[in-house]
């Protein structure tokens, strides 16, 4: 089962990792800011829900590798929560509306989404040491 969970948080630990800090600015950095926005706007539901779903079963099925891996896994769980079903809803609220707004929003995404990144890969950490 370690294994099984190692695989899902590497898988995403790679996925977020490669769309947060290559593909998303590569999209900005190439297209316009409306049509960048526009990519990345359909793709964070999917990525988040995906470490809403990795980080449900890590904290599920973790409970049988001590405490400490449900604990990042409960962290990480309220985290890609917080981060679907508030910050994208708030932060697509105040977009074409209120910039400053949406510009405090967005950081606070990049910075909940880069504490998530870090538990993923103490999470790894975790079940490599098993």
């Amino acid at each position: 089962m370690d294994r099984f969970l190692l695989f899902l948080n590497s898988a995403y630990l790679g996925l977020g990792s490669f769309f947060s800090f290559f593909l998303a600015p590569l999209l900005f950095r190439v297209l316009q800011r409306e049509q960048a926005g526009s990519v990345v706007e359909r793709v964070f539901p999917v990525y988040f829900s995906l470490g809403f779903g990795v980080s449900l079963l890590t904290l599920l099925l973790g409970f049988r590798l001590g405490k400490l891996l449900p604990l990042l896994a409960l962290i990480n769980f309220l985290l890609h929560a917080f981060h679907l079903f508030y910050i994208l809803p708030t932060t697509h609220g105040f977009k074409g509306v209120d910039y400053d707004a949406f510009v405090r929003w967005h950081g606070i995404s990049m910075g909940v989404n880069l504490i998530s990144l870090l538990l993923t890969a103490l999470i790894c950490v975790l079940l490599l040491r098993r």
